[in-house]
Parts: C-alpha cells; structure tokens; sequence
C-alpha cells in the first residue's frame, strides 16, 4: 500500500481508493511510477488487467504507451487508436 502514498505518483489526490480508482492509479504507475510501484499494481490488479489498462488508456505519454505496449506485446496500432488527439491549445496556435 506504500506505493498509494507516494506524492510523486499521487500529487493531486487527497483520497486514492484501491478499488475505485484502480484504471486512474494504473495510469499514473504506468506513467511515473518505478519499478516497485509495477510490481505492486501487477500483483493487485494482475497483468490482464494491467495491459488492458494500456490497451485503453487516453493518458499515457508516448514514450510509455510504446514501451508498455512492448512489454506486454501488444499491437501498438491498437494502442494509438485510443489515444485521445493531442491538440496544441488555441494560445499556441499562430
């Protein structure tokens, strides 16, 4: 349960729940977590679980959705699809 407490992964969370937030604290381990934070979310959630997360993630940076989905070898074409479209904002826009 260490890794629930850490404010590196959870900096903007006052009450993280283990069960109701699983597909949000995934995200976040799969995205700054380290290698002890992996082995807790697999052993509480399960790898199935953990790579479907990947699977339909809208939030993990692109250099983590490449590696997850080589980890857990699957179709990084599938993976993208669900990626939500990363718009540049209206102030950058010239």
């Amino acid at each position: 349960m260490q890794t629930l407490t850490k404010k590196s992964l959870f900096w903007d969370a006052i009450n993280v729940d283990s069960h109701k937030n699983e597909k949000f604290i995934i995200d976040r381990i799969l995205n700054y977590g380290d290698e002890s934070d992996f082995r807790w979310a697999r052993e509480i959630y399960g790898d199935k679980k953990v790579s479907k997360t990947v699977m339909e993630s809208r939030v993990l940076d692109d250099k983590s959705l490449s590696f997850w989905c080589q980890y857990f070898k699957l179709d990084k074409n599938k993976c993208l699809k669900n990626q939500s479209a990363k718009k540049r904002s209206w102030f950058w826009k010239r």
